[in-house]
């Protein structure tokens, strides 16, 4: 088995065991953002998005970062820094 899957691998991993049709149709399910084709080898499993855990997977050395609730729940229009 390799080191790393890809960012595909792991979330059809979790879509097969966790399929999307089973949520509720209110929720936001499925990878926000990232390069399907990028190496996962650490992953961060985290309750909710916030600043601190970002923080933490980043000083952990994290390639994906897998939260319980979404980033964006309803519709985003921007992502712009200002």
């Amino acid at each position: 088995m390799p080191d790393h899957l890809t960012l595909a691998a792991v979330v059809d991993l979790l879509e097969r065991r966790y399929p999307p049709s089973t949520a509720e149709q209110w929720d936001a399910v499925g990878l926000v953002a990232g390069d399907p084709q990028a190496p996962v080898g650490k992953v961060l499993l985290a309750v909710d998005p916030v600043a601190e855990v970002v923080q933490e997977a980043l000083d952990w050395g994290a390639d994906l970062l897998l939260t319980h609730h979404p980033l964006f729940l309803r519709g985003t229009h921007s992502v712009a820094a200002d």
